[in-house]
């Protein structure tokens, strides 16, 4: 990405072949950036959408190949007959993968009852599951931890920069979402947010006044110039040019970028067939990257 530069990209090695698991915490690896394209410069309709949903794009070097289905993900949990599900299905068994790399977490050894029970928990990440399931292929998480995206931000942003973002794009959409809009129970969302999820998960020591949500508050009227509402937050998204958080939120979907090509590098290392469901604008980011790695000699 030509806009912000992360110049720390991520070492995922193989900790035993068998099983396909990545030791995570060895991300110390800065030999090489994978080439990616700006969020400002993917292409996207009118409404912000994928030219399809699912958008699918396959990589192709002889017997190497990854299927990429990038997704636009449902804001409707009960949408379960949405045709997105079917398509991704039916790729799947066409290709037959090796191994699979799903979004949002390490989910293999998630097991559900049924394909409407992975759909109606996790979309499109329990369904990856479940057809990976059905051929006794294993999964890959293609996300690197909270705790070295955090770190890596950090190496930029302020804590008070850094939480005005994050508590806003992952926890305040949500509660808008949910018609939350009592301070109270923002707060009481906001306590358990920073507890568990930015101290405990993401590794981030806050002093105690850091972790207020008048230190948020603070921090988010700082940087973005305008006071906090719940009903009217700031976009998080990073395709517009200008805005604090559009900085930020490129920053944060680069360190995921990179994570995601590196793991599709190594994996094509011991795998000929690897299967990605991701969020589209994840495809149209990394497709360099993943036409690099595609086309490098291997052993």
């Amino acid at each position: 990405m030509r806009h912000f530069i992360i110049l720390t990209s991520i070492s995922v090695l193989l900790s035993n072949c068998n099983n396909s698991k990545f030791d995570k915490k060895a991300n110390n690896d800065t030999t090489n950036i994978y080439p990616t394209i700006s969020y400002l410069d993917i292409k996207l309709d009118s409404m912000g959408q994928l030219p399809s949903n699912p958008y699918i794009l396959e990589f192709t070097n002889g017997k190497k190949r990854v299927v990429f289905c990038g997704v636009n993900h449902l804001t409707d949990n009960s949408d379960i007959e949405n045709p997105m599900f079917a398509k991704i299905e039916q790729k799947f068994f066409a290709f037959k993968p090796e191994i699979a790399i799903n979004e949002g977490g390490d989910i293999s050894n998630k097991v559900y009852s049924s394909r409407k029970d992975a759909l109606l928990k996790d979309g499109e990440i329990g369904l990856t599951k479940i057809l990976s399931d059905s051929l006794k292929i294993k999964t890959v998480d293609g996300d690197p931890t909270v705790e070295f995206e955090f770190q890596e931000l950090l190496k930029t942003y302020s804590k008070g920069e850094f939480l005005a973002y994050i508590v806003t794009e992952r926890l305040m959409w949500g509660l808008k979402g949910q018609g939350i809009s009592k301070t109270s129970e923002i707060e009481k969302k906001y306590e358990a947010f920073v507890q568990n999820y930015i101290i405990k998960e993401g590794g981030i020591a806050l002093e105690k006044t850091e972790q207020s949500f008048s230190f948020f508050k603070s921090n988010y009227e700082q940087l973005l110039k305008r006071p906090f509402d719940i009903s009217e937050l700031e976009p998080t998204n990073p395709f517009e040019p200008n805005g604090e958080f559009q900085k930020i939120g490129r920053a944060s979907k680069e360190i995921r970028d990179q994570f995601l090509i590196k793991t599709v590098d190594k994996l094509l290392n011991t795998h000929d067939k690897i299967f990605i469901v991701f969020g589209g604008w994840h495809l149209l980011t990394c497709k360099p990257g993943l036409e690099e790695v595609i086309n490098r000699k291997r052993e």
